[in-house]
């Protein structure tokens, strides 16, 4: 998926990953469930409940992964360099 605007709303169904690429920039924004966030290169990952974001700082491969049994909608924001759209990132959904 190459999103084609500046926001991109998804839903991922229990085990399903999002991959994002070249994705520096991008802010993930949890809107339903709860999502288990790594990072390439980063020693830590995150989780984020609904309400809450994060802003991606890889430019690596960044992985987005519901847990538990439920499903979680989520919303990507564009990342923005004076106001414009600095590139476009790929995302897929797998299972």
């Amino acid at each position: 998926m190459k999103p084609d605007s500046k926001t991109s709303v998804l839903e991922l169904l229990p085990r399903q990953v999002l991959r994002l690429q070249a994705a520096a920039g991008v802010t993930i924004h949890c809107d339903e469930g709860t999502l288990w966030v790594t990072q390439e290169g980063l020693a830590r990952d995150d989780f984020l409940s609904a309400g809450e974001s994060l802003r991606i700082v890889s430019d690596g491969v960044t992985l987005a992964e519901t847990l538990g049994n439920t499903s979680a909608r989520l919303t990507l924001l564009a990342r923005h360099a004076s106001g414009r759209d600095t590139g476009v990132f790929q995302a897929r959904v797998a299972f």
